[in-house]
């Protein structure tokens, strides 16, 4: 995997001047692992995750190191984008914080998703359910995730957790 900017194990402070971003840089390209390029705006990483909102589909994805090799960072014009952001939390913390939300998850080597559920994440598994009653209807490891869609979220959260919905 060859990686542009170092993906650092939470036991090393990833609040360290331990890579610059370009000035600026409010724009990730995502060469991911299986040829995608994925091209993100409002973009958040962490010590094993890079999120944003695609460019071309306006949906919010999260990729999981694993399926990353490199990313570019860069600034477009628009000054209304806010610059890369960084946090602390891993992927699974991360998407705990953005609550119950429905997603599409890619596992490893398969080019559909699964279908769309509202989803949970617990310790190392994602609790997927499409019943009105919430019941689990389907466990996913996290580890066995290229990627992760969120089709739509909670208008309760805050920028805390790595964007706004107006």
């Amino acid at each position: 995997m060859n990686l542009s900017i170092p993906l650092l194990t939470k036991e090393k402070s990833l609040a360290g001047d331990w890579f610059r971003i370009e000035h600026g840089a409010n724009t990730a390209s995502v060469n991911c692992s299986d040829g995608r390029l994925e091209t993100l705006i409002y973009v958040v990483f962490g010590d094993d995750f890079i999120a944003g909102l695609r460019v071309d589909r306006k949906t919010w994805i999260l990729l999981p190191a694993r399926s990353v090799s490199s990313v570019t960072f860069s600034s477009q014009g628009a000054n209304w984008l806010p610059p890369v952001r960084q946090t602390s939390d891993s992927a699974r913390e991360y998407l705990q914080g953005l609550g119950r939300v429905y997603i599409q998850i890619w596992p490893i080597g398969r080019s559909e998703p699964l279908p769309p559920a509202r989803a949970d994440v617990q310790g190392s598994w994602f609790v997927l359910s499409r019943a009105d009653d919430d019941a689990a209807e389907r466990l996913v490891s996290f580890d066995s995730t290229s990627m992760v869609e969120v089709l739509e979220m909670d208008s309760r959260l805050n920028s805390d957790n790595g964007w706004k919905v107006q």
